[in-house]
């Protein structure tokens, strides 16, 4: 049953005048007296009865006049909700992340009011983002030879040796990483067919740390740290934001500098959201560079 046939009817209803239900309806006369025809034989019943040269509504039309209304209202419901649903899906953007990113979620939120913004967290973020997991991604030091990917810098960050408070070189500036060989060490555990990159690190220093518990993010293993459990090598500004009594960052001598970078494939087209975020990022740089 056609809706449009509905409102037609309805308006007829109204008017119980095909001429000036037609003029109101914006189509011909012989078309609206055609889908009242369908409608009729539709229903099995007259909705409309000759008097004299007037029409009037039948005691079938007065009978189906109110369930013609709930249709529509039920059909413009309907439409309505999807129409939502799928602009609400539109406005939710999931973005793969190797990084803390609290801050830059609140900040964007607050400016962005339309839009959510959801983060994945990832330890294979580029695998994620090239599978088309996720639009955009928050990468560490992205390798890139083949330059599959767009690239927007967010932070500079570096890795810190996380000590508890009473280990011998919490109260140092710096530590040379192979002084540290004797410790036990608490680390992400690494992906398959890939080192940590705190692993790799020790390895670069000349020896094998002392691996006594593994755990999937540098949250977890801050807070191993902090029940004094090891130490670890993780992300510098990620852990001051976990805000732990017992933890205290120590650099590395030399340093290890990180670059996270915001990252989208070349090949794809981003979704409005998306590009509202890289653009917030852009933005970002650019108040940094003015301050």
């Amino acid at each position: 049953m056609e809706t449009a046939y509905l409102k037609e009817f309805i308006v007829l209803a109204k008017m119980c005048n095909y001429n000036r239900a037609a003029d109101e309806l914006f189509i011909s006369q012989s078309s609206l007296f055609n889908h009242i025809k369908t409608l009729e034989a539709e229903l099995s019943v007259p909705l409309f009865e000759r008097s004299g040269k007037r029409i009037i509504v039948s005691e079938y039309g007065q009978m189906f006049l109110p369930y013609a209304h709930r249709i529509i209202d039920a059909t413009e419901g309907f439409d309505n909700e999807v129409k939502e649903k799928k602009m609400d899906a539109s406005r939710a953007i999931l973005i793969g992340t190797q990084y803390r990113l609290t801050q830059l979620v609140r900040s964007f939120r607050s400016a962005n009011k339309n839009y959510m913004l959801y983060t994945l967290d990832s330890r294979n973020v580029e695998e994620t983002l090239y599978e088309s997991g996720c639009e955009l991604a928050f990468i560490r030091n992205l390798k890139d030879p083949e330059g599959k990917y767009n690239v927007v810098p967010y932070v500079k960050d570096s890795i810190a040796a996380v000590l508890y408070r009473s280990h011998p070189c919490a109260n140092l500036k710096s530590v040379k990483l192979e002084a540290l060989k004797r410790e036990n060490f608490v680390m992400i555990s690494s992906l398959k067919g890939k080192e940590s990159d705190g692993i790799s690190l020790c390895r670069q220093a000349g020896f094998t740390p002392k691996v006594v518990m593994t755990v999937l993010s540098g949250s977890e293993a801050a807070k191993l740290v902090n029940d004094e459990l090891g130490i670890s090598l993780l992300l510098k500004k990620t852990i001051i934001a976990e805000n732990l009594d017992n933890v205290v960052l120590v650099d590395l001598d030399p340093v290890v500098d990180c670059t996270i970078s915001l990252c989208w494939r070349k090949d794809i087209v981003l979704s409005e959201g998306a590009c509202k975020v890289v653009e917030f990022v852009k933005n970002l740089n650019q108040q940094r560079k003015e301050e």
